[in-house]
């Protein structure tokens, strides 16, 4: 494997989906099995250090691969922009400039009519 500068990325020639799926469900189990050996198999200290090694050199791959993944599924969204295949439909004109006005809504609503005031009642007081 060499090291290639400003070169397209191969999806064929790094790890795949299949690859980071192992990984991850292993390293799940492994992780997992940790406190159970810690806590209801009372497996020995140096078997639970080895799976726990274990774990953290998976952990180094998993992140390898997902960043290799990631990778490639960016690069290959960045060059396929638009559309890649098939016939295109001509683009649409919108001529706004000959439009009628008076059928256009108004810019802002019409201020509101002054409601009449009531008139005093006059009181009975005789």
């Amino acid at each position: 494997m060499a090291i290639r500068m400003n070169e397209e990325l191969d999806p064929n020639e790094g790890p795949g989906l299949g690859c980071f799926t192992v990984q991850a469900i292993l390293f799940a189990v492994i992780l997992l099995l940790i406190p159970v050996g810690v806590f209801t198999l009372g497996w020995p200290v140096w078997l639970l250090t080895v799976l726990l090694v274990i774990a953290i050199i998976l952990l180094f791959f998993i992140s390898m691969t997902s960043v290799f993944l990631l990778r490639v599924f960016f690069a290959g969204r960045r060059t396929g922009r638009g559309r890649t295949f098939g016939a295109t439909s001509p683009p649409v004109a919108v001529d706004t400039s000959t439009a009628d006005t008076e059928d256009a809504p108004p810019d802002r609503d019409p201020e509101p009519e002054p409601r009449p005031e009531p008139e005093p009642e006059a009181s009975n007081q005789e």
